[in-house]
């Protein structure tokens, strides 16, 4: 259960950063404030990767628990 807790947590700041991100992205692309670029793109490229690693978790805890239930 507190796994789980958890898992959202850090999901909901990895949504946030990625969100935080494509906005910072967008002000330098769109807006002309280039150097908004230089701390954007990381920033979103890590929401996207820990977004990616929460899913990944996620299906994996859901596919050991469909095992189990089966074994039972």
């Amino acid at each position: 259960m507190l796994r789980g807790i958890r898992l959202w947590v850090v999901w909901s700041f990895a949504l946030a950063l990625g969100t935080y991100g494509m906005g910072l992205v967008f002000e330098g692309t769109i807006g002309g404030h280039f150097g908004d670029l230089i701390p954007g793109i990381p920033t979103l490229l890590l929401g996207i990767w820990i977004t990616g690693n929460v899913l990944a978790s996620a299906k994996q805890a859901y596919r050991r628990q469909r095992a189990m239930a089966k074994q039972r």
